[in-house]
């Protein structure tokens, strides 16, 4: 029988492919939509949802800012009565609700960005200096040493080229721009990539990182948002000078965050160094348990169809008995909710899949459900 692990070994074991006792359990926070139609289906008030549904510890994170010092200062410019028209954090003016319905789910209209040229992008590198003290707490050993020492992996999250350029100049102006001006995102990557090295250079060592997250969010449904060629040229390089700096000082894992179908650009993530995705979405067209017919030794997270939660035990039954034993037998592969859990995901059917998740994760049997 397998010796029983600690969070961190699991974790590590199975980014490994090495045996574990059994699958962690964990999974998304609750958003406010959610948790407001979830107090309405009877949960407890005052209860802790990480500890009522026995989550372990899981990706301790560690206290460096990677964003705009300083962020752009929140300023509404109109009203009607229903929308707003107003300037956020990042700099970018968009069109909202006033009143949001769905806290954590929201739709947005974006109207501009900040980066339009190169000038732009010249007077926005000035909210990227790498050496601002203001980007690591006072206490920043202190708090990485409780990292360091926590029960669970430890994880750093680095927003990267794809994800801080889109911020910057918007997602439909970042794809014309490959196009229309390939030598200033050429400039922008180059930039961020040094951003990246120049804050850790001196922080790092402080840091004992299991699993280094770099968001990008570069597909969408059925397909990238870039094709592997433009990848290939336009971000392949960076990633391998950013994570051969990872590996160098002690960084044990890579992930990619990406939601949507990132398809062709896997081989290449492979290529550059990365060991594993998130949240491999189901609805954008992933399947786990081809992906791992693919990619026979890349790793996954997520991977369970939110939807299902919305419906009945049944579905529920089929997903997690779908995916979880092949991939508890196969390795690499951390399964939880494939983004946000929806706010019309019912808590009576949540609950059951926490149960029937934690038995199948174990490798025991699970009886079908009688609804």
């Amino acid at each position: 029988m397998q010796t029983k692990l600690t969070p961190k070994e699991r974790f590590c074991n199975i980014l490994s492919f090495k045996p574990v006792d059994r699958l962690p359990y964990t999974d998304w926070g609750i958003r406010g939509a959610t948790m407001r139609e979830w107090l309405k289906q009877g949960f407890p008030p005052d209860a802790n949802y990480r500890e009522l549904f026995g989550f372990e510890p899981f990706n301790h994170g560690f206290p460096v800012n990677f964003g705009m010092i300083p962020p752009f200062e929140a300023e509404t410019l109109e009203t009607d009565g229903v929308y707003k028209i107003w300037r956020d954090e990042t700099g970018a003016v968009r069109k909202d609700f006033i009143v949001t319905e769905n806290e954590g789910f929201v739709t947005r209209s974006w109207l501009s960005f900040p980066v339009t040229d190169r000038a732009s992008f010249v007077d926005m590198k000035k909210r990227y200096i790498a050496g601002d003290p203001a980007r690591t707490p006072k206490d920043f050993e202190l708090q990485c040493n409780n990292a360091n020492n926590s029960e669970g992996n430890t994880c750093l999250r680095i927003p990267f080229l794809f994800f801080i350029a889109r911020e910057w100049v918007g997602f439909e102006n970042l794809c014309l721009m490959f196009y229309d001006d390939p030598v200033l995102i050429e400039e922008m990557f180059e930039f961020i990539a040094d951003f990246v090295i120049e804050i850790l250079k001196d922080k790092i060592k402080f840091m004992q990182i299991d699993l280094a997250e770099v968001y990008e969010d570069m597909a969408y449904k059925h397909a990238p948002m870039i094709s592997p060629d433009m990848f290939k040229k336009f971000m392949f390089s960076h990633y391998k000078r950013v994570f051969d700096f990872l590996r160098s000082n002690g960084v044990k894992f890579i992930s990619v965050d990406s939601d949507g179908f990132n398809g062709g650009i896997i081989p290449l993530w492979i290529e550059a160094g990365v060991d594993a995705m998130t949240p491999t979405e189901i609805a954008a067209g992933n399947d786990p348990v081809e992906l791992r017919k693919q990619y026979p030794r890349f790793g996954m997270f997520g991977g369970i169809d939110k939807r299902v939660l919305a419906h009945d035990k049944t579905a529920v039954y089929n997903e997690v008995m779908s995916k979880v034993p092949f991939m508890l037998e196969s390795g690499g592969f951390i399964p939880h909710i494939d983004h946000a859990i929806p706010h019309d995901a019912l808590l009576s059917n949540y609950i059951y899949y926490s149960e029937i998740f934690k038995l199948a994760a174990s490798g025991l049997p699970v009886e079908k459900p009688r609804d």
